[in-house]
C-alpha cells in the first residue's frame, strides 16, 4: 500500500504492521521520496544561484550605464529594463526558495530509513515470509519540546536548567522461525544547558548541548521447551556479548522467559548507519550464541 506522503510530511512518523516485503517495498518509497526531494531542492537552490547572478549582472550593467546617460538619453530606457528585470529577478528568487522550503519535511534523515531496511532485510531471512513485522520508524530530530523528558535544575549553576532529550526514533517487533519474539528499540539521547550567565558585568543568556548517544535495547522472548537450560549460563551471558569499536553494554538481563541486552553508541557514531545496522547485527548474534547453547544443554 502506497505511503500518505502529505499525512507522512505532518507528523514524521512511518508506522506499519505487515509482512516484511510490504514494509521492505514502503522503506524503498520513503527512500525514493528522500532523495526526489534531496534533488528537487538541490535544483531550485541552483535556480536561485543562478537569478541572484543575473541580479549581480543588471546591476553592474546599469551602473555602467548611468554614465552614458548625457550623451544617450535613450539609455534611461535600457536601464529602466534593467531595473525591473532586477525586480522579476528577486521575486523568481523568493518563489525558489520557497519551493525549495515547501520540501525540507521530505528530506528526511537518510541513515534512519537504511539502518530499518537493512534490519528488515536481515531479520527476513530468519522469519516466515506470511509473518507479521511492527515497525514505528520516526524521522523526528531529537532537540524538539516534544523530546523533552524532564528538565532538571543545574546542579552547581545557580538558577540554570537542563532539559533531557529522549527520541525513541525506532521501534521494531516480530517472530523469528524458532517462535523466538524479539523487540528492538534505538533511543536517541541529548541534554541542553541554559541560564544567564554574568561576565564583564552584563548578563547573556548561554545555552551548551551535549549529545549523549544512542541507546539500543534488544529483547528477545524465547520459547522455554526449547531454550529451557539458558538458566544455567547466567554466569556466562556477559562474556559472550561482542560490540564494535565505542559501544559499549549498559545492561543485560536473563529471566525464564526472555534475556534483555542494553547498549549505548558514543555520540560519534550514533548517526552513522553502518556502524548502527553492525551494532544490532552483532547484539542478535551475541545473543544466539548464547541461545544456541542453551538449546544444546537443553536436550
Amino acid at each position: 500500500m502506497p505511503i500518505n506522503v502529505l499525512k507522512f510530511r505532518k507528523n514524521l512518523i512511518y508506522t506499519a504492521k505487515a509482512n516484511v516485503n510490504t514494509v521492505i517495498a514502503d522503506l524503498q518509497e520513503l527512500a525514493g521520496t528522500d532523495q526526489l526531494a534531496e534533488l528537487q531542492q538541490s535544483k531550485y537552490a541552483k535556480r536561485a544561484l543562478h537569478y541572484f547572478y543575473g541580479v549581480i549582472g543588471c546591476f553592474i550593467l546599469g551602473f555602467m550605464l548611468l554614465f552614458l546617460v548625457d550623451k544617450f538619453p535613450a539609455v534611461s530606457l535600457v536601464i529602466l529594463a534593467l531595473f525591473l528585470a532586477i525586480i522579476i529577478l528577486l521575486f523568481a528568487i523568493i518563489y525558489e526558495f520557497f519551493k525549495k522550503f515547501k520540501l525540507r519535511k521530505l528530506n528526511i534523515i537518510n541513515y534512519r530509513y537504511i539502518v530499518a531496511q537493512r534490519l528488515v532485510e536481515m531479520l527476513a531471512r530468519d522469519m516466515d515470509a506470511a509473518s507479521e513485522l511492527e515497525i514505528q520508524l520516526s524521522f523526528k530530530p531529537t532537540k524538539i519540546k516534544e523530546n523533552i523528558a524532564e528538565t532538571l535544575p543545574h546542579p552547581t549553576k545557580r538558577d540554570w536548567k537542563i532539559d533531557k532529550y529522549q527520541n525513541e526514533w525506532l521501534i521494531l517487533t516480530g517472530h523469528l522461525l524458532d517462535k523466538t519474539r524479539f523487540l528492538l528499540t534505538a533511543t536517541e539521547g541529548s541534554k541542553t544547558q541554559y541560564g544567564w550567565k554574568r561576565s564583564s558585568g552584563k548578563s547573556k543568556y548561554k545555552t551548551k548541548t551535549t549529545d549523549i548517544g544512542l541507546d539500543v535495547v534488544l529483547s528477545l522472548n524465547y520459547p522455554q521447551r526449547r531454550y529451557g537450560a539458558i538458566k544455567i549460563l547466567q554466569n556466562e551471558v556477559s562474556s559472550a556479548i561482542k560490540l564494535p569499536y565505542l559501544v559499549h553494554m549498559r545492561n543485560i538481563k536473563l529471566t525464564e522467559k526472555a534475556v534483555h541486552l542494553s547498549v549505548r553508541m558514543a555520540p560519534q557514531v550514533a548517526d552513522n548507519g553502518k556502524h548502527i545496522y553492525e551494532t544490532i547485527m552483532m547484539m542478535f548474534l551475541s545473543l544466539y550464541q548464547v541461545l544456541n547453547l542453551a538449546k544444546v544443554l537443553s536436550k
